[in-house]
């Protein structure tokens, strides 16, 4: 049956496949944690589930100077097969009351190693810009739709009962481990030497700050992502005290708009911000932190989740091309893997920082909607900068004849 798939499907299509499950698991998995630390009983848990989502992304940041490396020595099919592996034994250790915290912690690592195949992978599977930006647009617009599917999922699961949650997410890395085997492997570069490569890792992220379009997509991307690590934590208090929403089906709709408008942000993106001219997603990320910050003080639900649709929108627009640019960039300047890797450490760095900002201002009894305000603050100075970095990045379309 499996060969039957391969058959049918295009290697590219294979990876939006194998990614969409991925997703649809790594985000069933966070709302199946929150019912748990939540039937726990601790005395804040919003606190515990911020903490749990800092384990996640901090080991993005301890292995982004050797995943990068491992990506571009093996086949990004196996760097795939890897990742899934280390998310299900993570799911796994549920089932043996391992506390949740080191299993996601785990689930972080087998993500962590997953990123740069799946990205790295399309610099492989495409030639071009136009090509790379339309392959980027349905891996995001998947994995987009996962999170909103497999946030919805997970709350609804989560509502009554660990056990189905854990077996459903356990199930479904298996089967995007299986997709994954059907992936062609192409031969990645056996000349690489992991502790060279561990020591090039920051000079590798020096040379892409000093490239402008490097620089440019690395704070627009994370600006989004701390966004998201954010408003995903911040939702989860916010809801019940402006809207009176505790159920956690419930909330996992509500915050699956974001997504939801992510996946409509594919279908606009090549005639809002077209080939040549990404440095216009720029101006849709302005309003995407103008949307967030209008629906932190809202207190009806129709607008609530308008504003988070439009956020989503403006975000996929925002944050899609940026990719591209980077990929395009830095595949040139020091290899895909590595590009990605540099990229998975300055975006989860910045959103561990986002994340201990916004514990931070809960701890000093601020309220949800003014740590919100305050994490918004820091967004727009972030794109304040970029502001100040178009007009290069327009100089550089134009010296390549591209505008």
């Amino acid at each position: 049956m499996l060969q039957g798939f391969r058959n049918k499907l295009s290697p590219l299509n294979m990876v939006v496949l194998t990614q969409f499950l991925s997703a649809f698991s790594d985000n069933l998995n966070f709302f199946l944690v929150v019912g748990m630390v939540k039937r726990q009983g601790v005395d804040n848990p919003d606190g515990v589930v911020t903490y749990i989502q800092m384990a996640i992304l901090c080991a993005y940041v301890l292995l982004a100077p050797l995943v990068g490396a491992f990506a571009d020595k093996k086949a990004k099919s196996l760097v795939l097969l890897l990742g899934n592996v280390l998310k299900a034994t993570g799911i796994f250790l549920l089932l043996f009351g391992v506390p949740p915290v080191l299993c996601y912690f785990f689930v972080g690592i087998g993500a962590v190693v997953y990123s740069p195949g799946k990205y790295g992978i399309l610099t492989e599977l495409t030639r071009k810009e136009g090509e790379l930006l339309r392959a980027n647009a349905w891996v995001e617009g998947s994995t987009i739709f996962a999170i909103l599917t497999g946030t919805v999922a997970g709350g609804l699961l989560a509502v009554h009962s660990d056990l189905p949650a854990i077996l459903v997410c356990l199930f479904i890395y298996l089967l995007s481990l299986a997709m994954t085997m059907l992936i062609p492997a192409k031969r990645g570069n056996p000349n690489i030497n992991y502790r060279h490569a561990a020591g090039q890792f920051f000079e590798d992220l020096s040379r892409l700050f000093r490239n402008p379009r490097g620089r440019f997509s690395l704070l627009g991307t994370s600006a989004f992502w701390v966004t998201a690590a954010v408003l995903r934590i911040a939702l989860i208090a916010w809801l019940p005290i402006n809207l009176g929403i505790e159920d956690t089906d419930q909330q996992s709709m509500i915050i699956g708009a974001t997504a939801f408008g992510v996946v409509v942000s594919a279908f606009l993106i090549q005639k809002l911000v077209p080939e040549g001219k990404l440095y216009r997603a720029y101006f849709y990320g302005i309003v995407m932190v103008v949307s967030v910050l209008a629906a932190s003080f809202t207190h009806h639900v129709v607008l609530t989740v308008s504003l988070l649709l439009i956020t989503g929108v403006m975000g996929g627009i925002f944050l899609i091309p940026l990719n591209t640019m980077l990929q395009e960039e830095g595949k040139t300047a020091i290899g895909s893997g590595r590009t990605i890797a540099v990229q998975n450490f300055v975006e989860n760095a910045i959103s561990v920082v986002g994340l201990g900002i916004y514990l931070i201002l809960t701890e000093m009894d601020m309220s949800v909607n003014w740590s919100i305000l305050g994490i918004g603050g820091v967004l727009m100075l972030f794109l304040l900068y970029l502001g100040t970095q178009v007009g290069k990045i327009r100089a550089g379309y134009s010296r390549k004849g591209t505008t």
